[in-house]
C-alpha cells in the first residue's frame, strides 16, 4: 500500500520549492527498492512533474545559448536541491527495467537530463546524478525489446551529437583530480564503452577530442602506477610537450571505464589506433628516444621519435620491455604466415582462394595497405612503449586490478593495425592467449546463468565471458602462430563447452515483478496517456548473456578453423555441429548477429573436404543456408552467399540439392544487387558452381545471369561510377540551390568547395591543454601522418575502386570456369564440351567483343577523362594501371581457349594487339603472371595431330615475330623462380621444333 497520498504529492510537486523538495524526498524514500510502487506512481502520472522540475518548460523551449552563466556563485540553493532529488528519482525509475523506458520517453526525460543545465552544471552532484540517469537508461535499453522507443542505437544517436559531446569533453578534460571528477569520468567513459559501436559515432568522438581526452586520463593512470618512462620530462620539454604530462590520478576507480571507452572508439580502425599512440599525452608520458650506451661516456638521450607504422627498429634501451619475461628469438623455420586478411577458402583447381566474406576478410584492408607502404617509406621506426605496457597490465590484472577486457581489446587493435613489432606475435601467443583462455576456463555458465543472482558485480562477471571470445577471434584471425597458441591452450575444448552451454535449454526465469492487486493487462492501461503506461518487459539479462556468448564463441571457433584441418577436426569431434546448424535459423533467441557468426563458422569448417562431405551433409547445413539467401537482411544474404561458396564445389554432395533448391536463381539475382559485397560473393559462388559442371548448367547460369550484365560486371567500374555520379549530382544540386537563394551581389571568384576531401578533418588534436603549441614539431609530423592514414582508410574513391576490382576479378574467373573442363555424360573432360562452351560464349557475348574486353583489362584505364576541375577540387580524371589479379584472370581465360581445338588457338594468335600487350608482361614482378604466360605459349604451340602440324608451325612463327621466343629464353636463363624457369623451358621445347 502507498504511504503517501498521490494527489497531495502531485500537488506539492507543482508548489513552491520548499514544499516541492519535501514531496520529492518523501517520494524517493517510498520508491527506492519497490518496483510495484514505481509502477503505481507511473500510472498516477508522476514522471512529467519530475521532469518539469529538472528543466522548466520555458527554459526547455529556450535557445541553448540562454543557459545560465557559469560565473554565478557556487551556492547550493533549494532549486538545486530539488533538481538533484528529481534526477535521483528519474534514476530510480530508469533502474527498474526496460518497461519504464516507454513512459520516460513519453515525458522527454532523456532530453531534459542531457540539457546543458544538468551536464554542465556548476555543482558536481547534479552532473553526477544526471549521468547516472543516462547510465541507467542505457542499462535498461540493452535488454529492451526492438519495439522500445529507446534502444541502444537511438540512445547513441541522442548522446553523440555536438552539444552533448562538448559536455562530455568538458567532464573528461577536468584537470583537477578529485573524487567527484573521477566519478563523472567513470560515468562518461562507461557510456562511451557501452554505446559507441558505429563508425560514424567513433569518428565523431575522435574529431571532437574525446579520444585524446581519454588518452590523457590513461596517461594519468600510468603516472599513478609510476610507469612514466625515465627522463620523460626532459624529452617532453625539448619537444614543448611538458604541459601534456598529466598529474597522477587519485584512484583507479575509473580505469576500467577509460580502457573500455578507448577500445570502443578505436574499434577495428588502424587510423584511430594510430591516433591513440600519437596522442600528445601518450607521446609525452611514454616517449620514444634512442639512448647512447657507449662505455666511454654517460648515457645520453637522442631526440624524441614518433612510434613507427609497421615498426622494425629495436632501440638500444626499451624500459617497458623490462617488465615482461624474456622471450628468446624464434627459429627461422617458422611457418610462413599469410598476409593480413587473406583467407584461403576451399582451393579451386588453380590453387587460388575460392571464397571470402568481403565485410571483414577481403585480403588486406585499404588502410593496412597504406600503413605498409607508408611505413616502408619512412624507414626504420620503433614501437610505441604503450604496447609492452598493455601486455604487462594484462598479465598483472589480478594483482594490480584494471579492466583486462578493455586492455586486451586495445592491445588487439594496436597489434592488428600493424603498430607492434612482428616479434610481438610470439609474445602475445605466450603471454596473452593463455590469460584469455584461463579467464574463459574459469567461467562456469551454470553459475553465471543463475537467474536468482542479481548482485552488483553481475555485469563485471558476465562481461569477460561475453567479450573475450570475440577479442580472441580477432586476435588469432590470419595468424597461424596465434591459432596454434590458442589450440595448445585447449581453446577448442573451452570454446565448445561455452557454445554448448549457451545453446542448451535456458534455466527457469523468475517473474520480474511481484503480485499486485491491480491488473497488468494491456486493456486496463489503454485509456491512460503514454506517460502513464509501462512498455514491454524486454529480454532477461541472462538470456541476453547467453546470446552474446553464443555469438562470440562462434566467431572464435571460426577464426580457429581458418587454416589447419587438424583444428577443424577437433572442433567437429566436440559435437558442436548441431549447435552451429541450429544457430543458422533466425529466431527471437537467435538474432541476426548470431546467424552471421554461424555463417562464418560454417564457411571456415567447409574448407575441409572431409568435414564438408560428412558432418555438414549429415546435419543438413545446406537447407538453412539456402533459406538465408532469401533473408530480408542484406548482411545475412552476404554472409550466406559466402558460406555457400564451398558448398557448391564439384566435390560437394550438397551441390545438386542446392541447385534443386534454387540456389542458382538466388545467386544470379544477388549478382544484380546494388550491394557491392553481395555482388562479389554471389559471383564467387557462381564461379565455383560452374566449375567442372555440365554444359547445360553452365548455359543456364549465363542465361540466368544475363550475358549483358556479366559484361557490365567485368567492364564497368560500377562502384566508382556510382560514386562519381552521386558526387556530380550533389554538386549540381548545390550549385542550383546557390543560384536560387542568391539575393546579394555575385562573387565572381571561385569559392572553396565544402565537399573537397570532406572525409578529412581539419584538426587532429583537441586536447585539455588547448591547441598544440606551434613549435611542437613532433605533433606536426604526427598530424601529417594521421592525415594520410585517415584518407587511406575512409576515402570513398579507394573503397569503390577496391570493390570494382574484386568484382571484375570474380567475373573474369566465372568466364574462365565456364570455358574450363565440363562434365558430360560421355567424358569428364571432353574437348567437345570445352569447344561448345567457347563457341557458346562467342555467340552470346560476341567474339570480337570478348577479345576486346580481355585486351582492355590489360591496358591502363582512364576514369572520367572529361570531368572538369571545379572550385580547386583537383582533377577527377585518374589513370589506373592494370591489376595483377586481373591480368592473371585474363591470361588464364586465353589459356583455356588455347586448350581447345586448333581453330580457337589460331583465333587467339590472330589477336595481334592483344598479344603485343601480353609480350610486355614477361617482366611482371608477380610470379603467377609469368607462369600463366608460359602456360599460354604451351597451349598455343600445342599440336593435336599430324594434320595440325603446318598450323602449329605458323602459330609458332607468329609468336616469334612478336618476340615471345626471346622473352621465354630470358625467363629460362634469368628468372629467380624455379617453377617459372621450368615452365619456360617446356614452352621453348614446344616452340622451337616448329622452326
Amino acid at each position: 500500500m502507498m504511504v503517501a497520498d498521490p494527489q497531495s504529492i502531485l500537488a506539492q510537486l507543482g508548489a513552491p520549492t520548499p514544499e516541492r523538495l519535501i514531496a520529492l524526498r518523501c517520494l524517493k524514500n517510498e520508491l527506492v527498492g519497490h518496483i510495484q510502487k514505481k509502477e503505481d506512481w507511473v500510472r498516477y502520472g508522476v514522471l512529467r512533474p519530475i521532469v518539469r522540475i529538472i528543466v522548466p518548460e520555458p527554459y526547455e523551449a529556450a535557445d541553448e545559448d540562454a543557459r545560465p552563466s557559469f560565473l554565478t556563485l557556487n551556492t547550493f540553493t533549494d532549486e538545486d536541491a530539488a533538481k538533484l532529488q528529481a534526477l535521483q528519482l528519474l534514476a530510480t525509475f530508469a533502474n527498474a527495467g526496460p518497461a519504464f523506458l516507454h513512459p520516460l520517453h513519453a515525458v522527454g526525460a532523456l532530453p531534459a537530463v542531457l540539457n546543458s543545465s544538468c551536464l554542465q552544471n556548476e555543482h558536481n552532484s547534479i552532473v553526477l546524478a544526471a549521468l547516472r540517469v543516462v547510465r541507467d537508461i542505457a542499462a535498461a535499453a540493452e535488454y529492451a525489446s526492438p519495439s522500445s522507443p529507446i534502444t541502444l542505437t537511438s540512445l547513441a544517436d541522442s548522446l553523440f551529437t555536438d552539444n552533448h559531446i562538448e559536455s562530455f569533453y568538458r567532464i573528461l578534460s577536468q584537470k583537477t583530480p578529485s573524487i567527484d571528477n573521477d566519478a563523472q569520468t567513470e560515468m562518461v567513459a562507461c557510456l562511451i564503452k557501452n554505446l559507441c559501436r558505429e563508425e560514424r559515432h567513433q569518428s565523431l568522438l575522435v574529431s571532437s577530442g574525446i579520444l585524446d581526452a581519454l588518452a590523457t586520463k590513461l596517461a594519468s593512470f600510468i603516472a599513478l602506477n609510476g610507469q612514466v618512462l625515465p627522463r620523460a620530462e626532459i624529452l617532453a620539454r625539448a619537444e614543448h610537450l611538458e604541459d601534456y604530462i598529466p598529474a597522477p590520478a587519485i584512484s583507479r576507480s575509473s580505469l576500467n571505464g577509460v580502457l573500455g571507452a578507448i577500445a570502443s572508439i578505436i574499434g577495428e580502425s588502424p587510423y584511430r589506433a594510430c591516433k591513440l599512440i600519437y596522442s600528445p599525452s601518450i607521446l609525452a608520458t611514454l616517449p620514444l628516444a634512442e639512448v647512447n650506451l657507449t662505455h666511454n661516456s654517460t648515457p645520453t638521450l637522442g631526440p624524441m621519435e614518433l612510434p613507427g607504422i609497421r615498426p622494425t627498429k629495436h632501440m638500444n634501451f626499451q624500459p617497458m620491455d623490462l617488465l615482461l619475461p624474456y622471450n628468446p628469438p624464434q627459429s627461422n623455420n617458422q611457418t610462413v604466415i599469410p598476409p593480413a586478411n587473406v583467407l584461403q577458402e576451399g582451393q579451386a583447381y588453380n590453387g587460388r582462394s575460392a571464397s571470402k566474406l568481403p565485410s571483414n576478410t577481403t585480403r588486406r584492408t585499404l588502410s593496412e595497405e597504406h600503413l605498409s607502404s607508408n611505413g616502408d617509406a619512412d624507414g626504420e621506426e620503433a614501437e610505441s612503449p604503450l604496447i609492452p605496457m598493455l601486455i604487462y597490465a594484462i598479465r598483472s590484472w589480478r594483482t594490480d586490478g584494471g579492466d583486462v577486457v578493455g586492455a586486451t581489446a586495445i592491445l588487439t587493435s594496436l597489434f592488428k593495425a600493424g603498430l607492434a613489432y612482428k616479434t610481438r606475435e610470439s609474445d602475445i601467443g605466450l603471454l596473452i592467449i593463455p590469460i584469455i583462455l584461463n579467464i574463459l576456463t574459469e567461467a562456469n555458465m551454470s553459475k553465471l546463468s543463475d537467474p536468482n543472482d542479481w548482485g552488483s558485480n553481475l555485469s563485471s562477471r558476465l562481461l569477460p565471458v561475453e567479450e573475450m571470445p570475440a577479442i580472441l577471434a580477432r586476435l588469432i584471425t590470419d595468424s597461424e602462430l596465434l591459432q596454434k597458441a590458442a589450440f595448445d591452450c585447449s581453446a577448442v575444448r573451452v570454446l565448445c563447452r561455452l557454445l554448448k552451454d549457451s545453446c542448451g535449454p535456458p534455466p527457469p526465469l523468475p517473474k520480474s515483478w511481484s503480485w499486485s492487486p491491480h491488473s497488468r493487462s494491456q486493456d486496463s492501461t489503454d485509456d491512460l496517456p503514454p506517460e502513464c503506461r509501462l512498455g514491454e518487459e524486454g529480454q532477461h539479462r541472462h538470456l541476453v548473456h547467453r546470446i552474446k556468448v553464443r555469438q562470440n564463441t562462434l566467431k572464435a571457433l571460426g577464426a580457429l578453423a581458418t587454416y589447419k584441418d587438424d583444428y577443424r577436426k577437433v572442433i567437429v569431434e566436440q559435437e558442436v555441429i548441431p549447435c552451429i546448424v541450429e544457430s543458422l535459423t533466425p529466431t527471437p533467441d537467435n538474432p541476426v548477429s548470431v546467424v552471421l557468426a554461424a555463417c562464418y563458422t560454417v564457411r571456415m569448417l567447409s574448407r575441409s573436404v572431409n568435414i564438408l562431405r560428412t558432418y555438414l551433409v549429415d546435419h543438413g547445413v545446406s537447407e538453412p543456408l539456402c533459406q538465408l539467401l532469401r533473408h530480408r537482411d542484406v548482411e545475412v544474404q552476404v554472409a550466406a552467399s559466402a558460406s555457400v561458396c564451398n558448398l557448391v564445389m564439384d566435390f560437394s554432395p550438397m551441390r545438386e540439392p542446392l541447385i534443386e533448391a534454387g540456389v542458382l536463381k538466388a545467386l544470379c539475382e544477388h549478382a544484380h544487387s546494388h550491394h557491392a559485397s553481395l555482388r562479389l560473393n554471389s559471383l564467387w559462388a557462381l564461379k565455383h558452381l560452374v566449375h567442372s559442371a555440365s554444359v547445360d548448367l553452365k548455359k543456364r547460369t549465363v542465361e540466368e545471369l544475363e550475358s549483358g550484365w556479366l559484361v557490365r560486371l567485368i567492364c564497368d567500374d560500377t562502384e566508382d561510377d556510382a560514386l562519381f555520379s552521386a558526387k556530380t549530382r550533389s554538386e549540381r544540386e548545390a550549385a542550383q540551390e546557390t543560384l536560387d537563394d542568391m539575393d546579394g551581389d555575385i562573387d565572381m571568384g571561385l569559392p572553396e568547395d565544402p565537399s573537397r576531401r570532406n572525409w578529412l578533418a581539419t584538426s587532429f588534436y583537441k586536447t585539455p591543454t588547448a591547441r598544440a603549441p606551434p613549435n611542437a614539431q613532433i605533433l606536426r609530423r604526427a598530424e601529417a601522418r594521421l592525415e594520410n592514414l585517415r584518407e587511406a582508410e575512409i576515402n570513398p574513391i579507394r573503397k569503390a575502386r577496391h570493390d570494382d576490382l574484386a568484382i571484375q576479378e570474380q567475373g573474369l574467373g566465372l568466364i574462365r570456369n565456364l570455358i574450363g573442363g565440363a562434365q558430360s555424360s560421355a567424358n569428364a573432360d571432353s574437348p567437345n564440351d570445352t569447344t561448345e562452351m567457347i563457341d557458346f560464349l562467342f555467340s552470346t557475348l560476341g567474339q570480337d567483343r570478348l577479345f576486346e574486353i580481355l585486351a582492355s583489362k590489360l591496358r591502363f584505364k582512364v576514369l572520367h577523362p572529361f570531368s572538369q576541375q571545379r572550385n580547386n577540387m583537383g582533377p577527377e580524371t585518374r589513370i589506373l594501371p592494370p591489376q595483377t589479379k586481373i591480368i592473371e584472370s585474363v591470361i588464364y581465360i586465353l589459356v583455356h581457349i588455347a586448350a581447345s581445338i586448333p581453330r580457337h588457338r589460331q583465333l587467339v594468335v590472330s589477336q595481334t594487339e592483344l598479344l603485343k600487350v601480353l609480350a610486355k608482361l614477361f617482366n611482371n614482378q608477380d610470379r603467377e603472371v609469368r607462369v600463366a604466360l608460359c602456360h599460354l605459349i604451351n597451349n598455343l604451340t600445342w599440336q593435336d595431330n599430324a594434320s595440325d602440324g603446318p598450323s602449329c608451325s605458323q602459330r609458332a612463327s607468329e609468336l616469334k615475330k612478336l618476340g615471345f621466343l626471346t622473352k621465354l629464353e630470358a625467363l629460362k636463363e634469368g628468372d629467380d623462380e624455379l617453377d617459372v624457369r621450368e615452365r619456360a623451358k617446356s614452352a621453348l621445347w614446344q616452340m622451337k621444333p616448329g622452326h
